[in-house]
């Protein structure tokens, strides 16, 4: 209920508190495995973004809800440090107190949605847009599902559901969906499913969990293995 509330003053400590420990900063679900080397690869290798003087917003594009701007998902938010320090200041000195419904405002109120609340705070304050974070064929860095699931999302067949509606035609989808070098993959809750995470894809080459996969969760988990570096 309260999830925006807890969110915008976490954000407000860190401006306080940490402002200067880090370049890019990210609000990862704690079911979402995060890849933090992919990440520097994307922001510093790809991109070659300068935290400092640029703001940046970014991670796997919602938008869907209508007559609000775009949004990040919340598994996996990112920002640079310019977007950091500024969006703290635009949380400490936003409206506090209202108790109704969405009124298309930058402010704290009780029920909003985190992410619908962050993206609209940044756009109506700062000007800033959600950045999708893609490759160059149009896969996905971030994945809301379950990654052996995602790759057998085919839009013809599923339909402009949420997660679909408004991304461009050519976004990628089934064995094409997925960016080689993720930055997170999300819902999975169990301790041992994140053991089975980081043997795939961290653990030695045709370890015992990969030889458990089917042939196309596998050849997913080869071209990740094979873009950070961990096989040849």
């Amino acid at each position: 209920r309260h999830i925006w509330e807890k969110m915008w003053r976490s954000w407000v400590y860190v401006g306080d508190h940490h402002l200067n420990e880090a370049e890019w900063f990210c609000k990862v679900d704690y079911d979402t495995f995060f890849f933090p080397e992919n990440l520097q690869y994307y922001v510093r290798d790809k991109n070659g973004w300068d935290p400092y003087n640029e703001h940046h917003y970014f991670g796997l594009v919602l938008g869907h809800r209508a007559g609000h701007p775009s949004m990040i998902a919340g598994a996996a938010t990112c920002w640079s440090h310019k977007t950091m320090a500024d969006i703290a200041v635009v949380y400490k000195n936003m409206p506090k107190g209202y108790q109704g419904k969405d009124r298309g405002r930058c402010e704290d109120r009780p029920e909003a949605s985190e992410e619908m609340s962050t993206s609209m705070c940044l756009k109506k304050e700062l000007n800033i847009t959600a950045e999708p974070m893609l490759d160059d064929e149009m896969r996905e860095y971030v994945m809301l599902d379950p990654y052996h699931n995602m790759l057998t999302w085919n839009r013809t067949e599923q339909g402009e559901w949420w997660f679909w509606k408004n991304k461009p035609a050519n976004t990628g989808q089934m064995e094409n969906c997925c960016a080689v070098r993720p930055m997170g993959v999300h819902k999975y809750k169990k301790k041992k499913q994140i053991e089975v995470l980081e043997e795939q894809f961290y653990g030695p080459t045709n370890n015992k969990e990969l030889t458990k996969m089917n042939e196309r969760t596998r050849r997913y988990a080869d071209k990740v293995r094979t873009a950070m570096g961990f096989d040849q």
